[in-house]
Protein backbone atom coordinates (compact mmCIF):
# COMPACT_ATOMS: atom_id res chain seq x y z
CA UNK A 1 0.00 0.00 0.00
CA UNK A 2 1.00 3.67 -0.59
CA UNK A 3 1.89 6.22 1.99
CA UNK A 4 1.15 9.52 -0.04
CA UNK A 5 -1.31 12.06 1.10
CA UNK A 6 -4.24 11.04 -0.33
CA UNK A 7 -3.92 7.69 1.33
CA UNK A 8 -3.67 8.96 4.62
CA UNK A 9 -6.97 8.74 6.99
CA UNK A 10 -8.23 12.36 8.47
CA UNK A 11 -9.80 11.90 11.79
CA UNK A 12 -12.30 14.58 12.63
CA UNK A 13 -13.48 15.01 16.16
CA UNK A 14 -17.08 16.18 16.67
CA UNK A 15 -17.02 16.50 20.33
CA UNK A 16 -20.31 17.83 21.35
CA UNK A 17 -22.93 18.04 18.84
CA UNK A 18 -26.22 20.26 19.01
CA UNK A 19 -28.15 18.32 21.41
CA UNK A 20 -26.63 16.27 24.30
CA UNK A 21 -25.69 18.34 27.82
CA UNK A 22 -23.16 16.54 30.73
CA UNK A 23 -26.20 15.05 31.85
CA UNK A 24 -25.38 12.50 29.07
CA UNK A 25 -21.70 12.56 29.94
CA UNK A 26 -19.94 14.56 32.51
CA UNK A 27 -16.67 15.29 29.76
CA UNK A 28 -18.92 17.00 27.27
CA UNK A 29 -17.35 20.08 26.47
CA UNK A 30 -19.35 23.05 25.96
CA UNK A 31 -18.15 26.15 26.90
CA UNK A 32 -15.04 27.70 24.84
CA UNK A 33 -12.39 26.46 27.52
CA UNK A 34 -13.20 23.27 27.91
CA UNK A 35 -14.05 23.37 23.68
CA UNK A 36 -10.10 24.24 23.51
CA UNK A 37 -9.24 22.11 25.94
CA UNK A 38 -11.13 19.07 24.09
CA UNK A 39 -9.20 19.93 21.40
CA UNK A 40 -5.63 20.06 22.07
CA UNK A 41 -7.13 16.56 23.73
CA UNK A 42 -7.69 15.38 20.43
CA UNK A 43 -5.17 16.99 18.37
CA UNK A 44 -2.32 15.19 20.49
CA UNK A 45 -4.68 12.11 19.95
CA UNK A 46 -4.45 12.27 15.42
CA UNK A 47 -7.24 14.46 15.07
CA UNK A 48 -6.62 16.89 12.01
CA UNK A 49 -10.24 18.51 12.53
CA UNK A 50 -12.78 19.97 14.88
CA UNK A 51 -16.28 19.72 14.01
CA UNK A 52 -17.37 22.54 16.37
CA UNK A 53 -20.71 23.46 17.62
CA UNK A 54 -21.41 26.22 20.48
CA UNK A 55 -24.13 26.78 22.95
CA UNK A 56 -25.98 29.07 24.24
CA UNK A 57 -26.77 30.55 28.41
CA UNK A 58 -29.40 27.67 28.44
CA UNK A 59 -26.69 25.48 26.44
CA UNK A 60 -28.90 25.34 23.61
CA UNK A 61 -27.49 25.03 19.77
CA UNK A 62 -26.96 28.54 18.49
CA UNK A 63 -25.23 29.93 15.66
CA UNK A 64 -24.71 33.17 17.32
CA UNK A 65 -21.48 34.30 14.86
CA UNK A 66 -20.22 36.20 18.43
CA UNK A 67 -20.04 32.22 20.60
CA UNK A 68 -18.36 30.62 17.80
CA UNK A 69 -15.60 33.70 17.63
CA UNK A 70 -15.28 33.02 21.22
CA UNK A 71 -14.68 29.03 21.29
CA UNK A 72 -12.24 29.60 17.94
CA UNK A 73 -10.52 32.09 19.68
CA UNK A 74 -10.10 29.64 22.67
CA UNK A 75 -9.51 26.97 20.13
CA UNK A 76 -6.67 28.34 18.20
CA UNK A 77 -4.62 29.30 21.20
CA UNK A 78 -4.51 25.87 22.21
CA UNK A 79 -3.99 24.06 19.02
CA UNK A 80 -2.65 27.14 16.63
CA UNK A 81 -2.90 26.05 12.72
CA UNK A 82 -2.35 22.34 13.38
CA UNK A 83 -6.51 21.34 13.59
CA UNK A 84 -8.80 22.65 10.93
CA UNK A 85 -11.66 24.30 12.54
CA UNK A 86 -15.00 23.26 10.80
CA UNK A 87 -18.05 25.36 11.97
CA UNK A 88 -22.04 23.99 11.74
CA UNK A 89 -24.70 25.43 10.11
CA UNK A 90 -27.44 23.07 11.31
CA UNK A 91 -30.48 24.15 12.14
CA UNK A 92 -31.84 21.79 14.69
CA UNK A 93 -35.28 23.09 13.67
CA UNK A 94 -34.83 26.65 14.99
CA UNK A 95 -32.52 28.32 12.22
CA UNK A 96 -34.32 28.82 8.72
CA UNK A 97 -31.69 28.79 5.26
CA UNK A 98 -31.08 32.60 5.79
CA UNK A 99 -29.89 32.01 9.02
CA UNK A 100 -27.48 29.74 8.64
CA UNK A 101 -26.12 31.41 5.86
CA UNK A 102 -26.09 34.48 7.40
CA UNK A 103 -24.28 33.02 10.25
CA UNK A 104 -21.74 32.29 7.86
CA UNK A 105 -21.15 34.92 6.06
CA UNK A 106 -20.39 36.98 9.42
CA UNK A 107 -18.04 34.76 10.72
CA UNK A 108 -15.88 33.54 7.67
CA UNK A 109 -14.70 30.14 9.05
CA UNK A 110 -11.78 28.53 7.53
CA UNK A 111 -14.21 25.29 7.23
CA UNK A 112 -18.44 24.90 7.74
CA UNK A 113 -20.43 21.88 7.11
CA UNK A 114 -23.60 21.83 5.43
CA UNK A 115 -26.46 19.51 5.28
CA UNK A 116 -27.68 19.45 2.09
CA UNK A 117 -31.79 18.45 3.01
CA UNK A 118 -31.82 21.70 5.17
CA UNK A 119 -30.00 24.11 2.91
CA UNK A 120 -31.07 23.18 -0.72
CA UNK A 121 -34.22 20.95 -0.55
CA UNK A 122 -34.87 19.08 -3.58
CA UNK A 123 -37.89 20.80 -5.09
CA UNK A 124 -36.49 24.17 -3.39
CA UNK A 125 -35.77 27.78 -4.97
CA UNK A 126 -31.93 27.46 -4.72
CA UNK A 127 -30.76 30.72 -6.22
CA UNK A 128 -30.08 32.12 -3.11
CA UNK A 129 -28.01 29.35 -2.01
CA UNK A 130 -26.09 29.25 -5.34
CA UNK A 131 -25.53 32.74 -4.53
CA UNK A 132 -24.13 31.80 -0.91
CA UNK A 133 -22.18 29.07 -2.43
CA UNK A 134 -20.66 31.38 -5.00
CA UNK A 135 -19.30 33.14 -1.97
CA UNK A 136 -17.93 30.42 -0.19
CA UNK A 137 -16.02 29.54 -3.08
CA UNK A 138 -14.74 33.37 -3.78
CA UNK A 139 -13.99 33.63 -0.16
CA UNK A 140 -11.79 30.37 0.19
CA UNK A 141 -14.22 28.71 2.86
CA UNK A 142 -13.55 25.21 2.45
CA UNK A 143 -17.99 23.24 2.69
CA UNK A 144 -18.16 19.51 3.65
CA UNK A 145 -21.85 18.72 2.41
CA UNK A 146 -23.65 16.06 4.53
CA UNK A 147 -25.48 13.54 3.34
CA UNK A 148 -27.68 11.06 4.76
CA UNK A 149 -28.78 8.73 1.49
CA UNK A 150 -28.62 7.59 -2.02
CA UNK A 151 -31.06 10.48 -3.57
CA UNK A 152 -29.17 13.13 -1.40
CA UNK A 153 -25.88 11.76 -3.01
CA UNK A 154 -27.80 12.10 -6.29
CA UNK A 155 -29.33 15.41 -5.72
CA UNK A 156 -25.76 16.47 -4.28
CA UNK A 157 -24.28 15.37 -7.84
CA UNK A 158 -26.89 17.10 -9.90
CA UNK A 159 -25.82 20.57 -7.76
CA UNK A 160 -22.11 19.53 -9.13
CA UNK A 161 -23.11 19.68 -12.73
CA UNK A 162 -25.16 22.43 -12.77
CA UNK A 163 -22.19 24.22 -11.37
CA UNK A 164 -23.96 25.39 -7.68
CA UNK A 165 -21.66 23.98 -5.98
CA UNK A 166 -18.36 25.27 -7.12
CA UNK A 167 -15.21 22.54 -6.16
CA UNK A 168 -13.16 20.44 -8.49
CA UNK A 169 -12.76 17.79 -5.74
CA UNK A 170 -16.42 18.12 -3.46
CA UNK A 171 -15.97 17.08 0.49
CA UNK A 172 -18.85 15.47 1.52
CA UNK A 173 -19.94 13.43 5.06
CA UNK A 174 -21.68 10.15 4.51
CA UNK A 175 -23.91 9.48 7.53
CA UNK A 176 -24.76 6.33 8.52
CA UNK A 177 -28.17 6.18 10.48
CA UNK A 178 -30.36 8.91 11.64
CA UNK A 179 -30.70 10.63 15.59
CA UNK A 180 -33.52 9.21 17.96
CA UNK A 181 -32.90 6.77 21.25
CA UNK A 182 -30.76 3.72 21.31
CA UNK A 183 -29.89 4.56 17.63
CA UNK A 184 -26.89 1.90 16.58
CA UNK A 185 -25.66 2.36 12.64
CA UNK A 186 -25.66 -0.60 10.90
CA UNK A 187 -21.60 -0.49 8.63
CA UNK A 188 -23.15 -1.94 5.53
CA UNK A 189 -25.47 1.01 5.29
CA UNK A 190 -22.16 2.08 3.61
CA UNK A 191 -21.47 0.77 0.66
CA UNK A 192 -24.60 1.70 -1.52
CA UNK A 193 -23.51 4.93 -0.50
CA UNK A 194 -20.22 4.84 -2.08
CA UNK A 195 -21.16 3.40 -5.08
CA UNK A 196 -23.41 6.54 -5.47
CA UNK A 197 -20.48 8.69 -5.11
CA UNK A 198 -18.62 9.87 -7.69
CA UNK A 199 -14.90 8.69 -7.48
CA UNK A 200 -13.41 11.59 -7.19
CA UNK A 201 -15.16 13.17 -4.31
CA UNK A 202 -13.43 13.25 -1.12
CA UNK A 203 -15.97 11.45 1.65
CA UNK A 204 -15.81 11.10 5.40
CA UNK A 205 -17.89 8.63 7.29
CA UNK A 206 -20.04 9.44 10.44
CA UNK A 207 -22.43 6.81 12.83
CA UNK A 208 -24.49 6.05 16.04
CA UNK A 209 -23.74 4.30 18.75
CA UNK A 210 -21.40 1.41 19.88
CA UNK A 211 -21.04 0.59 16.17
CA UNK A 212 -19.42 3.43 15.50
CA UNK A 213 -16.15 1.66 15.42
CA UNK A 214 -17.29 -0.99 13.06
CA UNK A 215 -18.74 1.70 10.78
CA UNK A 216 -15.10 3.76 11.28
CA UNK A 217 -13.50 0.38 10.44
CA UNK A 218 -15.12 0.14 7.13
CA UNK A 219 -14.82 3.34 5.65
CA UNK A 220 -11.22 3.32 6.69
CA UNK A 221 -10.89 -0.34 4.91
CA UNK A 222 -12.67 1.76 1.71
CA UNK A 223 -10.62 4.43 1.49
CA UNK A 224 -12.55 7.18 3.03
CA UNK A 225 -12.25 9.26 6.59
CA UNK A 226 -13.98 9.44 9.34
CA UNK A 227 -15.71 12.04 11.93
CA UNK A 228 -16.42 10.55 15.67
CA UNK A 229 -16.82 11.80 18.86
CA UNK A 230 -19.58 12.54 21.22
CA UNK A 231 -22.06 14.23 19.10
CA UNK A 232 -23.38 11.00 17.66
CA UNK A 233 -21.80 8.58 20.10
CA UNK A 234 -20.91 8.16 23.67
CA UNK A 235 -20.07 4.49 23.98
CA UNK A 236 -16.85 2.86 23.37
CA UNK A 237 -16.17 -0.19 21.26
CA UNK A 238 -16.73 -2.50 23.98
CA UNK A 239 -20.32 -0.94 25.05
CA UNK A 240 -19.23 0.75 28.06
CA UNK A 241 -19.24 4.73 28.26
CA UNK A 242 -16.45 6.26 26.38
CA UNK A 243 -13.61 7.96 28.69
CA UNK A 244 -13.72 11.43 26.70
CA UNK A 245 -13.55 12.12 23.01
CA UNK A 246 -9.58 11.87 22.64
CA UNK A 247 -9.98 8.30 23.57
CA UNK A 248 -12.31 7.99 21.03
CA UNK A 249 -9.79 9.68 18.46
CA UNK A 250 -6.84 7.45 19.71
CA UNK A 251 -8.88 4.15 19.12
CA UNK A 252 -9.91 5.23 15.40
CA UNK A 253 -6.30 6.30 14.81
CA UNK A 254 -5.33 2.66 15.99
CA UNK A 255 -7.24 1.45 13.04
CA UNK A 256 -6.15 3.46 10.73
CA UNK A 257 -2.52 2.31 11.19
CA UNK A 258 -3.67 -1.57 11.62
CA UNK A 259 -4.84 -0.91 7.91
CA UNK A 260 -1.39 0.47 6.99
CA UNK A 261 -2.95 4.16 6.90
CA UNK A 262 -1.81 6.71 8.00
CA UNK A 263 -2.93 9.65 9.92
CA UNK A 264 -3.20 13.21 8.21
CA UNK A 265 -1.58 16.20 9.45
CA UNK A 266 -4.21 19.15 9.77
CA UNK A 267 -1.76 20.61 6.49
CA UNK A 268 -2.36 17.30 4.65
CA UNK A 269 -6.02 17.29 5.19
CA UNK A 270 -6.35 20.67 4.05
CA UNK A 271 -5.04 19.81 0.61
CA UNK A 272 -6.99 16.99 0.85
CA UNK A 273 -10.20 18.22 1.97
CA UNK A 274 -9.43 21.65 -0.86
CA UNK A 275 -9.50 23.68 2.17
CA UNK A 276 -7.60 26.97 1.16
CA UNK A 277 -7.43 29.42 3.47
Amino acid sequence: MTNNTDHKVIIAVAPNGARKTKLDHGKLPISPEELATTARACQEAGAAMIHLHVRDAQDQHSLDPERYRAAIVKVRAQVGDEMIIQVTTEAVGKYKPVEQMDCVKQLKPEAVSIAIAELIPVAGDDLEVARFLEWLYRSQIAPQFILYSEADIEHFTTLVQRGVIHSDNPSVLLVLGRYSQNQQSDPKELSPLIETLQPHYSWSVCAFGQSESECMAKAIDLGGHCRIGFENNLLSENGNLAIDNANQVEFTAAKAKSHDRGLASASEARLIMGVRC
